[in-house]
């Protein structure tokens, strides 16, 4: 049996499994998710491929867990961020600011250094539902603001957020940035109502 180097198995087996999504980010945010194998992971980590082996069945379930993992993270953010905000309209600037936030805080890279990944089909559906969540406070501001069709103007909105984030990414001032999606989201609610 291998060394454990920590008070319990359980702290053991933790720090690995640590160890390995910290190895996966890096691998990801340095040379993409074509990088990621089970081979490059063990490089990274120390550990043997089959100790890898003993927590995930193929470097695509590392990649998985990594963007599950920071998608719940963005969730928890843009939760927190809009959690106490009672008025629509404020609600939805607050995600709008938070989540471009987390954008310019470096946060939501790995979640783009994940997109061309090959996830496996159950973690790709639970991916889908995650960003379905993110997504889920636009409509429901919307429809207490009394739009029409929430879901549609939503996908609008996530439209403009996407752009604004890949400009964010590409070195644009991110308070320009935000303060343009605020800006054109509400005068395109505006422009519908």
């Amino acid at each position: 049996m291998p060394a454990i180097d920590a008070n319990t198995l359980a702290e053991h087996r933790q720090r690995r499994h640590d160890a390995l999504i910290a190895a996966t980010c890096t691998i990801l945010l340095n040379e993409g998710a074509a990088a990621v194998t089970m081979a490059s992971v063990a490089a990274r980590t120390g550990l043997s491929r089959t100790a890898i082996y003993e927590y995930y069945r193929s470097a695509n379930d590392i990649v998985a867990d990594v963007v599950v993992d920071e998608m719940m993270a963005w969730n928890d953010h843009l939760t927190a961020a809009t959690a106490d905000i009672a008025d629509p309209g404020q609600r939805l600037e607050a995600w709008l600011r938070a989540a471009l936030g987390y954008v310019a805080d470096g946060r939501h890279a790995i979640v783009r250094a994940t997109a061309d990944a090959s996830l496996p089909p159950a973690r790709r559906a639970q991916v889908r539902s995650l960003h379905q969540q993110l997504a889920a406070p636009i409509v429901s501001a919307l429809t207490e603001l009394h739009v029409a069709e929430p879901e549609q103007v939503a996908a609008f909105i996530w439209g403009t957020v996407d752009a604004a984030t890949r400009r964010i990414e590409a070195g644009r001032a991110t308070e320009d940035e935000v303060d343009a999606v605020v800006t054109f989201t509400f005068a395109g609610i505006t422009a519908i109502a």
